[in-house]
C-alpha cells in the first residue's frame, strides 16, 4: 500500500451493508486504503464490536480513524457543556483506541463571548485533563483538532499547532475546505498547498510523514463555510495540485474524502495520484 491512503468519511455509499464493519470490507473491496468512522451524532460502538473491526481492518489493510460527536465545545464556560464535550471525545478515542485507530478528529470548539487568547487557554486546560485521562486508561489514540470552516469557529490552523505544540498525544487536522472559507489561505496551484504544509512541518517536525487531511470542495461566503460539494462543482479548493504535490514530494497522509459523494470522489483521488505516480 502506498505511503498516501485515500478513503470515505463513513461507509462508502456503494456498500450494501449498514454497518461499520461491513463499511471496511466495501472500503477494501473498491481498493481504498483507509476509513474514517463517523461518531458525529453519538458513540454507540461496544468493545467487543470495536475491536472486531480492528482485526478486520488489519487483516484487509485499511487504516482507521474516527470523527468525534458534533456537540463538543473545548472553549465553553458552561461546566456541563464542558464535562459532555470531554465525555464524547474521550468515548470516541477510547472506542478508536479499540478499533485500532491512530486518530480521532473533533471541532475544537467556539470563541462565544471569549477572545481567542482567553478561548486558547480554557481548551488547553480542558484538553491536557482529558488527554491526562486518556493517558491513565492506556488509550494511545490522538486526538486531532480539525481547522474549521467558520470564523466565529476557535481552531485556526495556528491554533490547532499551538495545540499540538502545547498537549501531548494531539495533532492538527488539516481540512482545506476549511482553510479555504475560513480566509486563511487560498489554494491555487501546488505552491499554496506546500505552504501549508511547510508551515506545519516547520512548527511539527515529523508532521508530513504522518498527516491526517480532510478534502472536499465547498460552498462558503464571507462568514465562512455552508456546505460540502463534490469534486468538479466549482474547484473550491482545486484538488489535481493537491494530489500532485502528494505524489511528488514523498508526504505520508491519509486523505479522508468529505464530498457527498465519499467513495466515488475518493477513487478519483487516488486513480489521479496513481496516474501519476505512475
Amino acid at each position: 500500500m502506498s505511503n498516501v491512503r485515500f478513503g470515505p468519511a463513513g461507509i462508502p455509499t456503494q456498500c450494501k451493508g449498514n454497518s461499520t464493519i461491513q463499511g471496511v470490507e466495501c472500503t477494501h473491496a473498491l481498493g481504498l486504503g483507509a476509513m474514517e468512522m463517523e461518531f458525529v451524532h453519538g458513540v454507540r460502538l461496544s468493545e467487543v464490536s470495536a475491536r472486531a473491526i480492528g482485526t478486520r481492518a488489519k487483516e484487509l489493510d485499511i487504516s482507521i480513524s474516527s470523527h468525534a460527536p458534533y456537540y463538543i465545545n473545548f472553549c465553553t464556560s458552561d461546566e456541563v457543556k464542558m464535562a459532555n464535550s470531554k465525555k464524547y471525545l474521550f468515548q470516541a478515542a477510547q472506542a478508536t483506541d479499540f478499533a485500532g485507530g491512530r486518530i480521532t478528529v473533533f471541532h475544537p470548539g467556539f470563541y462565544l463571548k471569549h477572545t481567542p487568547e482567553v478561548a486558547y487557554s480554557i481548551a488547553k486546560r480542558e484538553l491536557s485533563n482529558l488527554v491526562e485521562k486518556l493517558n491513565a486508561h492506556s488509550i494511545k489514540t490522538i486526538l486531532g483538532a480539525e481547522t474549521v470552516g467558520k470564523k466565529s469557529a476557535f481552531g485556526s490552523l495556528y491554533e490547532n499547532i499551538r495545540l499540538a505544540q502545547d498537549i501531548e498525544q494531539m495533532a492538527p487536522v488539516l481540512d482545506f475546505a476549511h482553510l479555504l472559507a475560513r480566509g486563511d489561505f487560498k489554494f491555487g496551484d501546488k505552491d499554496d498547498y506546500r505552504r501549508v504544509f511547510d508551515l506545519v512541518e516547520k512548527e511539527l517536525p515529523g508532521y508530513s510523514k504522518h498527516i491526517h487531511c480532510h478534502f472536499s470542495e465547498i460552498n462558503f461566503t464571507e462568514k465562512g463555510e455552508r456546505n460540502h460539494l463534490p469534486l468538479g462543482s466549482n474547484n473550491l479548493p482545486p484538488y489535481k495540485p493537491f494530489i500532485e504535490l502528494l505524489a511528488e514530494n514523498g508526504y505520508g497522509a491519509v486523505v479522508i474524502c468529505e464530498t457527498p459523494k465519499l467513495d466515488l470522489d475518493a477513487l478519483k483521488m487516488q486513480k489521479y495520484f496513481q496516474s501519476i505516480r505512475g
